[in-house]
Formats: structure tokens, C-alpha cells, sequence
């Protein structure tokens, strides 16, 4: 007695079934359901034998490999005029109790609209045993579930359930079963599409797809790439395909290859006599002849239309916004929904369509308004293998509208948002179309007719007035248009604050470095087609500074553009370079600057316009007024890079990355040393009040008082930096942030907290770097002995040791015993005599110690010659040289040392105590300007014998 079960569709174990019709591609409104001739079909599960010409599987003769957890996966097709019957077989392995979970619970669904799912056996094979689940009188549940509900995707599926009974670890699980598909559509026209699997993955321990049709039959077939089909056997009647799995494993291509080089292996066949057909059995469900009968209210949003706009684009895009924010989407597959469009009257009445419903509406809109338009197919999951694709109907996934004004094509997609003039000639990325037309059409390239629009610019408003050191306050102003518009513009009441610094954050790392965010606002245009986002934030200065010479060098698209194609294999030679699909930007950096005596230089092209790998940027620079504005455009122009120019557009993009855009700052550029020799603070009231924003908004964070904390630092407020410690503290007491406390101390010159917040960090977190910098604190208060103690206590890596006989050799020579340091110091240089970091702290140990100084240019100028960090060495020889009254070249290295870091304190004040002895009036400025930036200095200073 046959049972009942489901009619056309997906029979899977929770799992995949990848090589149904259906799940090559999403869709988005447009179905890629297999076709085949009109059947009865309905919601009942039939349970029948398997058909006569279905190719049984010896399981008996399959080598089993334990690491799989599927034994077979088989699948046949039979294509008969206006027919297609797929039939499945598909053996799983339980191997544990969680495949059991897995494959345990059976489901399938089905179109109720489009054929039968009949099931053949449901079995558990055991020990040579076959258990027939269905025979013991096991049904299925049939229950409706629109799994894609929440895509806004009804496609009128149903769902039948089993969890098979009596299954056990070491079982095997068989099912078959059989999808007979048509549609309504396509007539007596049949698709399918199976997507195969290659060598290293191996599936399952046999897997094959067979499939068949009658003799004379009009079937193509393709599969690939890297992969030819054998030429179907003849065999009683029925031309016979077999492909079995695993493929031989691909060769491998560059990621940056065609798509279709690249695709996954997918077995196509269908009955359409090219893309022509295609096109021309989708045309009669497009026509909008009598579309507007009756509709009234509908009619008379169109007249308005006409009224109120002015010419054929602006009404185009006015019915586009009609159509978008008029009628919501939802995807309907019920009764032929797939490929067939819901009527105009029965959209416009429900206020609810899919891809479909809504280009019909929209053209017979755009007919009414006297605008040349026709519906065309495309495909957004997978638009770059249209073009290698079988011609089917499954190889797209959208319908949308083209419309012709002025000559030229625009793409109006109802299902999308934001419909706005500006931006309504930029092409989607699809790549590839396919007209509707009555005659048929063949396949076309998208192409960018008019001139690219920009639908996001980006601009950074920063006042650089403070310096060349110090953080900017600045505005960032981002505009949109579009659906990227209309998304921001329907968020803006539903961000929270933290939301919205979040997302400020994400805009303001275009700037490059930390930027941190103040407030941010979002401000809607005319339409929600339009949006501001406004972003106020602090940032870090531009300025790099090499020595006294200061660049701002912006992130710009010329500075990170690259192309770098690798084509090095002799296979790889003759391929293309793909190109992202046509979209635009535009940024531009606008500096306030400071007044100075003299200029800022720009390097680089002030104005360019160049195109590199179908890539095209241009560039506009101008200072005048104290206004510095960098803008910057780049539009990518779609398409590929032709073979033959790979290595002309590689030389230029190299050339294009060498010629970077800098703007040297003058040498009288403000600095924020400047704050410690007296100058007026109130310059800095807007970032101080910037950051007591920041806190009010976190008051529970450490990180907006760590930030003042740190501006107060480096602008020398050392009582204002030590408040916001104590602060940040309060909330979260670590290691990190008693370490960081303690060095503010040290400015303060309170050396007794200086140590215990060093104490207080090591106990929390004992790192060999926390206790040496804790000995080193105690020598300096002269509690040797405690510092032996802590020092006795480190160990670790080479770095760890380097630090620790530095730190001993220091307290050997504070308790009189200098010639022991440099003991440690020859040890350090066994093994590396020309190590220039040894050398340099060697150098400076004799120096500040004046242990056998009369000896230490040799070892100094060693250190010289072999340190990465030569201002440093150079600062260490003048010490020597001092020590030593060679005035003269001490002043020379003093001097080249601030040349290479004029932002190093130690070495200012060594210049001012080298010009005292040659007695020259500028030494106070010097020495003054040195213990305002750091007061702690004195200290040393003093501990070595200098008189301060």
C-alpha cells in the first residue's frame, strides 16, 4: 500500500543536499527552481518504488574509508520532454552520538505548486541487517515553515519531518528518494544544475550523479572548469551521462583571476536554445498592456508625478521611489510564484512584492509616464559566471528594471532604497544582464554609461593651529546617497550613545591612528536618500617628525593603492586581472594650520588625473588663507586588466605609490614644549574640554581619564596628569596603571611615591621589567641594598639580563664600586663587541659615573658608529667629551643629536650645561627649558655631579 508524502522539492538530513536545483544560488525574488513540464502536484507525501530506469548501487561492493560520515551519495536525473525526475540515494554513517543528533531527524520540504517528492526507503542497515523504518509504520509530520521568513522570502514551502527510530553509534542510514519538478514558466523547457566536488574533499566514499534522456532530445550540458565531459553513451534509447566524484583535483589560479578560472565545478544541463530563449519565455509575464485598469488611486500618484517633475530622468527615479518605499518587499513563491510575477492590481493592492512585482509595476509605471524601459535579469550572488554558465533561467537570481533616457541605460532596482538623482546613473555590479524581450536578447555587459557619481564622501575638517605634536580637534562629514543613505537615515533613532561612537570610530579610522570620538550626529537631506553623518573627535597629530624635519602625509587612495598581480607561473601568464565592479569615492583632508614664518612645502602633484588598472584617481591640492585642503577621488572602472598590459599598469601603480603627496611643515611649527617654558595653556581649553566630555560620557571607563591623563603629560600639567591617575584608579587599581602613576611622580619629583607605585605594580604583576624598574628607583633614594634584594629575584630571557647588569652596575658605582659595572658591561660584549645598544649604555655609564672617562671616546665612538638610535649615542659621547673638557665637540655632538631628535630633553639640557663651561649666555634658556620639560632630571643631574 503506497503512502502519501510531498510533491516537488528538498528531501535533506538537516544537513546539505547541495546537488538540488534550488540551492545554487539565494534568490532575491527570482527562483532558481528546476523546470519541467506541468503535473498534478499537491501537499501529500507519496511513498512509491524507485523508477524501472534508476541504476541500482551494490553497497556491498563499496570500500568503505571510517573518516566519512556519508558512504554514498548518488544522484539521477531523468530529462524527459517537459519533464525532470531527479532521484536520490544517500547512505550516512553514525560514527557517534552527535551524527546520530545530526542525522538522526529527517526532514524535507517541497513546492506543493510543482511536482511530487516520493519516497522510496528509509532504512537503518546493521551488521548485514536492513531495518525498513517505513514498513514498521513510521510516517512523516508534514508541517508549513518558511524557514526564510525573516529574508522576507514566502515561498510557499511545506515540511515533512521523521526522527528515524531505533538508530545506534555503528548503524548506517539509506534514504531514497525521488523530486519530480516543473514549472509553471517555463512550458516544456527543463534546467538542473549540480554542484560536484573535487580531490582533496572527498564527500562521501562514492559519489556520482548519472544522468539521462531520450534520443533526439535537445539537452546541453556543461560542467568545469577544469573538467571535460565524457560524450554521453547511447545505451536503449537514452543518451546516459555519468560523472563521478571526487573531480581531479583543480589547477590552481591566482585569486585575482577571472571568476570563471575560479568557479566551483558545477554540472549544468538544461533544454534552451541559448540565452535567446531564455529571455523570450520570461517576456509574456512582463507585459504591461491593461497593467493600470482600475487603479485609480495609483493612476493619480503618477499624474503627480508628471506634474511635479521635470523631465524623463527626475520622473523615472520619482516612480522608482514610488515603487521602493510604497511597496514593501516580500518575496511570494505561492502558485508559480518563482518565476512568474504577481499582477500589478494585486501588488499595488497588497503593497507587498518581490523582484518580480515590483519591475512589473514599475514599467507599467514607467509606460504610463512615456519612458522607454524593459525588465532585465541579472544576478547578484554570482553575476561574474553568467557569463560561463549554461543559458538557464537558474543562472539568475534578479529582475530589475533598464530604462533608456537620453541615450543612455539606467538601472532602476525596485527592491532596493533610496532612489535619488544623483546617484541613479551608477550601474549595479552585477556584471552581466539579460534583456526580456519578446524576440529573445543575447547576454550583455554592464556598462557605465555617464560619468560615476560618488554615493559616499568623506571629509576631515582638523585644526592644526596647536602644532605639530599635539592632538587636532576636528570634524569629520560624511555624506551619503542612496541606500547607504536611507539605512542611515532609518538607524538614526535607534542608535544608542555608544552606538554612535562606535560607528563614529569606524569613520574616523579612515584618518589612520587613534582617533577618539567626542559626539556624533547624523542629519537627514531632503529625502531619506540623503544623509550627513557629522562626527566630532579628537586626533592625533599628522605630523611625523624625522629630527626637526616635520611631513604630513595623509592616508590617501595613490598611497595605498596596489597592484601586484602575481603571475610568476608560466599557467598563470595569459590570465586577465579582474577589477572591482564600477563604484566611486571621494575624500578630502581640510587643514586649518598655524601661522608661521615660514612656508609648508608640498611635494608631490598638486593636481592629478591618471588611470592605473582600470583604476582612476584624481587629485586636487590647495593652500591659501592658512588652509591646507587635500581631496582625492578614486573610481573603479569595472572589468579586467588585459594580459598584455599587466606589466605597463604595474610600473605605473609602483610609480604611482612612489609619488606619494607630502606637505613638509615649517621649522617654526609650533611644539608642545612650548608649554613648558611659560606659554599661555588657554590654547588648549577646547581639547581640555573635548576630553571632560569624553569622561562625562564613561564615567565608569579608565580610558577617557587615561587620555587626558596622557594630553596633560606631554603638555608638562604633571599636577593635572597625577589627578586624572588617581581617578583612573579609583575605578580599576592594576599594575599598568600604578607603573604609569609612578612616572608621573617622578616628574613631580616625588621620588618616595615615584618607588611605592613601582612596589605596589611589582607585587601586582612581578615582571622582570617591573622589579628592575623598582631597583633602579630605590638606588636612586640610595636604598642599595633593598634594590640588590629585588635584583637578586629577576631572571629571563637575553633582554631581561642586558636590563639587570645595567641596573647592578648602577648601584655598584652609587656604593663606590664603578669599576665592578664595567666588569658586567665587558661580559655583555664577549659574545657581541660591536653591539651598539651595549656600547652606548656602556659609554653613558662612565660618564654619568666618570669611571676611567679619560678612555671612554673610544667606546663611545664605537657605540657611535654601530647604534640604531645615533642621537642617543651621540648624547652619550657628549657626556664624555664634557667630562673630559673637550667643550667644543661636545657642543657638536649636543647639537647633532637635537638635529636628529630635537624633541630630547636630556640632551637639551646637556647642551645648555656644555655652553655654561664655554660660558655662553644662551646656556640658561637651555638649561630652563630643559627642567621645565622635566623636572625629574634635576635629580639625576644633580646625583652626578652637575650643579643645578
Amino acid at each position: 500500500m503506497a503512502r502519501k508524502w510531498s510533491r516537488t522539492g528538498i528531501f535533506g538530513i538537516r544537513t546539505k543536499f547541495a546537488a538540488l536545483k534550488g540551492a545554487l544560488a539565494a534568490s532575491t525574488g527570482l527562483a532558481l527552481a528546476a523546470a519541467s513540464a506541468p503535473a498534478l502536484a499537491g501537499d501529500e507525501i507519496l511513498y512509491e518504488p524507485a523508477p524501472d530506469w534508476v541504476e541500482a548501487i551494490d553497497l556491498a561492493s563499496i570500500e568503505r574509508d571510517p573518516a566519512n560520515g556519508q558512504v554514498v551519495q548518488d544522484k539521477q536525473v531523468r530529462i524527459e520532454s517537459g519533464r525532470l525526475w531527479e532521484y536520490f540515494d544517500n547512505v550516512y554513517r553514525i560514527n557517534s552520538l552527535q551524527e546520530m543528533t545530526q542525522v538522526g531527524t529527517i526532514t524535507a520540504q517541497w513546492l506543493p505548486d510543482k511536482g511530487d517528492l516520493i519516497v522510496h526507503e528509509i532504512a537503518i542497515l546493521r551488521e548485514g541487517e536492513t531495518i525498513d523504518v517505513l514498513a514498521a509504520g513510521e510516517e512523516m509530520e508534514v508541517l508549513r515553515r518558511e524557514q526564510l521568513l525573516e529574508r522576507q522570502i514566502l515561498d510557499g514551502s511545506l515540511t515533512a519531518t521523521m526522527s528515524v527510530p531505533g538508530l545506534q553509534v555503528g548503524d548506517e542510514l539509506r534514504v531514497r528518494y525521488s523530486v519530480t519538478n516543473s514549472d509553471q514558466a517555463l512550458g516544456d523547457e527543463v534546467q538542473t544544475q549540480t554542484m560536484l566536488w573535487r580531490d582533496p574533499n572527498k564527500l562521501a566514499d562514492f559519489g556520482r550523479v548519472l544522468v539521462s534522456w531520450e534520443d533526439g532530445l535537445p539537452v546541453e550540458y556543461r560542467a568545469g572548469p577544469d573538467f571535460d565531459l565524457a560524450t554521453p553513451e547511447l545505451r536503449d534509447g537514452f543518451r546516459r551521462l555519468e560523472v563521478t566524484m571526487p573531480l581531479p583535483e583543480a589547477e590552481e589560479y591566482p585569486f585575482d583571476a577571472p571568476w570563471s578560472y575560479r568557479r566551483p565545478p558545477i554540472l549544468q544541463l538544461g533544454t534552451f536554445d541559448g540565452w535567446g530563449e531564455v529571455s523570450s519565455v520570461m517576456a509574456p509575464y512582463y507585459r504591461t498592456e491593461g497593467a493600470l485598469d482600475g487603479l485609480g488611486d495609483l493612476a493619480a500618484k503618477i499624474d503627480a508625478i508628471r506634474s511635479r517633475e521635470d523631465g524623463e530622468l527626475a520622473r523615472a527615479v520619482a516612480a522608482l521611489e514610488l515603487v521602493q518605499e510604497d511597496i514593501r518587499y516580500l518575496m511570494n513563491g505561492l502558485d508559480g510564484g518563482n518565476y512568474i510575477p504577481q499582477t500589478v492590481a494585486e501588488t499595488w493592492e497588497k503593497k507587498y512584492g518581490d523582484c518580480k512585482a515590483k519591475t512589473l509595476i514599475l514599467l507599467a509605471i514607467l509606460d504610463e509616464l512615456g519612458i522607454e524601459a524593459e525588465p532585465v535579469l541579472a544576478s547578484i550572488q554570482r553575476g561574474a559566471l553568467v557569463e560561463s554558465s549554461l543559458p538557464l533561467p537558474g543562472a539568475f537570481d534578479h529582475v530589475l528594471v533598464r530604462a533608456t533616457i537620453g541615450g543612455k541605460h539606467y538601472y532602476l532596482d525596485g527592491t532596493g532604497i533610496g532612489a535619488n538623482l544623483e546617484i541613479v546613473g551608477n550601474v549595479p555590479p552585477f556584471l552581466y544582464t539579460l534583456p526580456i524581450r519578446p524576440e529573445g536578447a543575447a547576454l550583455e555587459r554592464i556598462v557605465q554609461e555617464v560619468p560615476r557619481v560618488p554615493d559616499v564622501s568623506i571629509e576631515f575638517a582638523l585644526d592644526a593651529r596647536l602644532g605639530g605634536d599635539l592632538p587636532m580637534p576636528g570634524t569629520i562629514t560624511m555624506k551619503l546617497l542612496g541606500a547607504g543613505a536611507a539605512q542611515m537615515n532609518a538607524s538614526a533613532d535607534k542608535l544608542t550613545d555608544d552606538a554612535k561612537r562606535a560607528l563614529g570610530g569606524r569613520f574616523a579610522s579612515f584618518a589612520g591612528g587613534e582617533v577618539n570620538v567626542v559626539d556624533m550626529r547624523i542629519e537627514q537631506g531632503d529625502d531619506d536618500s540623503e544623509a550627513t553623518v557629522v562626527v566630532e573627535a579628537l586626533f592625533p597629530s599628522l605630523v611625523s617628525y624625522d629630527g626637526s624635519v616635520g611631513e604630513i602625509e595623509p592616508q590617501l587612495p595613490t598611497g595605498s593603492f596596489r597592484f601586484r598581480p602575481d603571475r610568476s607561473r608560466r599557467k598563470w601568464r595569459d590570465l586577465p586581472v579582474i577589477v572591482p565592479p564600477p563604484r566611486s569615492s571621494i575624500g578630502t583632508y581640510r587643514f586649518t594650520l598655524p601661522e608661521t614664518r615660514g612656508d609648508f612645502e608640498i611635494r608631490g602633484e598638486r593636481t592629478l588625473d591618471i588611470t592605473v588598472a582600470n583604476q582612476r584617481f584624481e587629485r586636487e591640492v590647495t593652500l591659501s588663507d592658512g588652509e591646507l585642503v587635500i581631496s582625492e577621488k578614486q573610481t573603479s572602472l569595472g572589468g579586467e586588466v588585459a594580459p598584455e598590459d599587466i606589466r605597463g599598469e604595474r610600473r605605473k601603480a609602483l610609480g604611482l605609490a612612489r609619488a606619494k603627496l607630502k606637505v613638509v611643515v615649517p621649522e617654526d611649527m609650533p611644539r608642545r614644549w612650548r608649554f613648558a617654558e611659560g606659554a599661555d595653556r588657554g590654547g588648549l581649553a577646547g581639547i581640555e574640554a573635548m576630553l571632560a566630555k569624553m569622561i562625562e560620557q564613561q564615567p565608569d571607563e579608565t580610558g577617557p581619564l587615561l587620555r587626558r591623563a596622557n594630553f596633560r603629560f606631554v603638555t608638562y600639567d604633571f599636577h593635572g596628569a597625577l589627578a586624572d591617575m588617581n581617578a583612573a584608579i579609583e575605578i580599576e587599581a592594576t599594575a599598568q596603571l600604578f607603573q604609569d602613576r609612578a612616572f608621573v611622580h617622578a616628574e613631580l619629583r616625588d621620588f618616595e611615591r615615584m618607588a611605592t607605585d613601582l612596589e605596589e605594580a611589582w607585587l601586582l604583576d612581578p615582571t622582570p621589567e617591573r622589579a628592575i624598574a623598582l631597583a633602579r628607583t630605590l638606588t636612586d633614594l640610595g636604598r642599595t641594598d633593598e634594590a640588590r634584594d629585588i635584583l637578586g629575584e629577576v631572571d629571563g630571557d637575553e633582554g631581561v639580563q642586558r636590563s639587570l647588569a645595567y641596573a647592578l652596575a648602577d648601584v655598584e658605582a652609587l656604593e663606590g664600586d664603578g669599576r665592578a659595572g664595567l666588569d658586567r658591561f665587558a661580559e655583555l660584549l664577549l659574545d657581541a663587541p660591536n653591539d651598539g645598544s651595549v656600547l652606548n649604555a656602556k659609554c653613558w655609564y662612565m660618564g654619568i659615573w666618570q669611571v676611567e672617562i679619560a678612555d671612554a671616546v673610544a667606546t663611545c665612538t664605537r657605540a657611535v658608529e654601530n647604534s640604531e638610535n645615533t642621537a642617543v649615542a651621540l648624547d652619550s659621547r657628549a657626556m664624555i667629551f664634557l667630562r673630559n673638557g673637550r667643550l667644543e665637540e661636545a657642543l657638536a655632538d649636543a647639537e647633532a643629536a637635537l638635529d636628529l631628535d630635537p624633541d630630547q630633553t636630556e640632551t637639551l639640557l646637556l647642551r645648555g650645561l656644555i655652553l655654561r663651561e664655554m660660558g655662553r649666555d644662551e646656556a640658561e634658556a637651555d638649561i630652563a627649558a630643559a627642567l621645565a620639560r622635566s623636572p625629574r632630571i634635576r635629580e639625576d643631574y644633580r646625583r652626578w655631579g652637575f650643579e643645578l
